[in-house]
Formats: C-alpha cells, sequence, structure tokens
C-alpha cells in the first residue's frame, strides 16, 4: 500500500512539474510575442524650422498609441535627408514640399499628411528704404540654386513683373550658415533669407530690414489662404494603410505640439537647444512670431499643393521630379 502511495504522490508531484513548466513557458512565449509586437517608426525632420515645429515631441517622447516606439532624428545635411527619403529609409519625414512631389514620382513610396510650415523666405537689405523695384541690377544673394528659395524668389519676382534672368544678379552659397556672414560682413547689400536666420542677422544689423515678405507676395498672387508650402510630412503609404489610428494620432500630437510652441516660447527656446537644434534660443524666441510654422491637415491644404506644384512645374519639371503628381500622393482630399 504504501508503494502504491509513494508511485502515486511521485505522478503527480510530476504532473505539476509538467503544468508548472508549461505555464512558465507560456508566460515567456507570451512576453516574447509582447516584445515583437512593438512597431519601431523610423521619424527625421532636418535642422531649422522643421525640427522647431516638431520639438516639443522630440524632447518629450510621448506614447502616440501603445505598441508604437518613435525613433527621432535630426538631419543637420539637406542632402543627407534627401538621400534617406529617395531611399525610403524613414517611416515618416518633414521634407521640403518639390522634395515630397519627387519622391512620389519616382516611387509612389510617400503620401503627403499635411503641412508643418508655409513661406518663411523673405528678401532683405541693409539699405533703406527699398522697395522690389529697387532689386534691378543689383545682386542678391540666395541659398542653393534650383532650391526652394531660389524657386519661390525668382516665381514671384517675376509675377511681379521682374525679369530675373536680366534684371537681377543671384548668387548662390550653399546654406544658409554660409549666408548671415556674407550680410553681416557687407559683401551684399541685398538677400533671399529665412527665418530663424532673418532674426539671426537683424540682432546683429538692424539695419538689415524686410523689403518683401515672399509667403505674403505669394498669398496675394495665387489668392492663396495659407502660402506656399514649406515643409510637408510624408507618410509611408504601407503605414498609414495599415496603422491609420496611430498616423491619425502623431498628426493630433504634431498639430498639439505646434499651438504649444507658441504659448511656451520660453521652453520650447530650451527644448530647442536639448535636443541639439542649432539656432540657439533666443533666436528662436524671436523668430518664431515671422517663422510661419502652422499644422494643416492636407484636406485642408490640397488646394494649396496643387497650386505650388503647378508653379513648380511651369519654373522647371525638375524641381517636382518630371511632372505634376497625381491626387493619389495626397493621404486624404
Amino acid at each position: 500500500m504504501k508503494k502504491k502511495l509513494s508511485l502515486l504522490l511521485v505522478i503527480i508531484l510530476s504532473m505539476l512539474t509538467l503544468i508548472g513548466c508549461g505555464n512558465s513557458n507560456t508566460t515567456k512565449s507570451e512576453s516574447a510575442k509582447n516584445a515583437t509586437e512593438i512597431k519601431e517608426i523610423k521619424f527625421v525632420a532636418p535642422d531649422g524650422l522643421p525640427s522647431i515645429a516638431v520639438a516639443k515631441l522630440i524632447k518629450e517622447k510621448p506614447e502616440v498609441k501603445a505598441g508604437y516606439n518613435i525613433n527621432y532624428t535630426i538631419e543637420k545635411n539637406s542632402e543627407s535627408l534627401g538621400t534617406s527619403v529617395m531611399k525610403s529609409e524613414p517611416d515618416i519625414a518633414i521634407v521640403p514640399s518639390n522634395l515630397a512631389a519627387t519622391v512620389y514620382n519616382k516611387n509612389k513610396e510617400y503620401k503627403i499628411a499635411g503641412t508643418v510650415g508655409f513661406g518663411s523666405f523673405y528678401i532683405g537689405s541693409t539699405n533703406e528704404n527699398q522697395t522690389f523695384e529697387d532689386l534691378k541690377g543689383k545682386e542678391v544673394y540666395n541659398i542653393g540654386k534650383g532650391l526652394t528659395p531660389d524657386i519661390i524668389a525668382r516665381t514671384i519676382l517675376k509675377d511681379k513683373g521682374i525679369d530675373v534672368d536680366k534684371d537681377i544678379n543671384f548668387s548662390y552659397v550653399d546654406g544658409v550658415n554660409e549666408l548671415a556672414p556674407i550680410i553681416l560682413s557687407g559683401k551684399t547689400q541685398y538677400a533671399v533669407i529665412p527665418e530663424p536666420a532673418l532674426s539671426t542677422v537683424q540682432s546683429k544689423n538692424e539695419k538689415f530690414k524686410v523689403i518683401l515678405d515672399l509667403n505674403e507676395e505669394w498669398k496675394k498672387i495665387n489668392n492663396s489662404e495659407y502660402g506656399y508650402p514649406q515643409s510637408t510630412i510624408i507618410v509611408k503609404k504601407d503605414l498609414y494603410e495599415n496603422n491609420k489610428e496611430f498616423v491619425k494620432e502623431f498628426l493630433n500630437q504634431v498639430k498639439a505640439g505646434i499651438e504649444w510652441a507658441y504659448s511656451d516660447k520660453e521652453t520650447l527656446g530650451t527644448y530647442c537647444e536639448e535636443i541639439g537644434i542649432s539656432a540657439k534660443k533666443p533666436i528662436i524666441i524671436k523668430a518664431i512670431d515671422k517663422s510661419n510654422i502652422k499644422y494643416v491637415d492636407i484636406k485642408d491644404s490640397y488646394k494649396e499643393y496643387k497650386t505650388y506644384f503647378e508653379k513648380l512645374n511651369k519654373f522647371d519639371p525638375k524641381t517636382i521630379g518630371g511632372s505634376v503628381p497625381d491626387d493619389e500622393i495626397f493621404m486624404e482630399k
């Protein structure tokens, strides 16, 4: 009898051990499954106003939706940003709007979700009482031949009756960091300059005044509500189609972060310095009101893009990848 009881106890203990092991394995399996369910999202934005627009998100890294982890990158080099997007590396990116068109025309990988910034370029001069007519016969410095500042300045001046190829001598620098020293050294009296570089120059030379606000001129010429879309959020087509709730909530947080930026400029400036944005805190605080940072969903800015792409196509089809993109480029309409 004792042997039978002992055998029964051994069997029971063995079963309990197996059950315990099974539960342990199940728990481990579930943990592994949960770990693999975290979706990594690559987000990239260029240094400057686009990164300032999302500084709150980059600094605070809020949870947008359970199961997603966003890796934020600020790209200092515009060429590297373009190359990365052309290779379809980021899941979400902020890019110049003409690059969004170019990428779409190349591979149809991304959709335009919205705008985080409209025109922030200005034409200014250290000479007093200047108008756009005074630009005739002058050397005007600009950033990057064929890039957004060049396209916008030439298009608007042409619409205002100036032959930009004959009446103006444009000289170009590779980046905005090269432009400010040229103005401050007195090498040029005229320049196309964006924020926050404009505020940087004006903080050191109060004689440099704005002749034309190019976004305001664009609005008048093109009967536009917002102006030209300068900084565009693009989202990978697959990410949007399979993760619509995440994308929607992310865009909501982008909008909220931009609204916050205007309400707490001091903290915004601190955040920008802490996350590595090139512009210094005092300049960011001064520049924000002229930066034209604004979030607008694509369904509300669809017409602005159509006008912009048509204008660029007329200027040079190469600037948007050869042709005006079809409406499938837009996430919503």
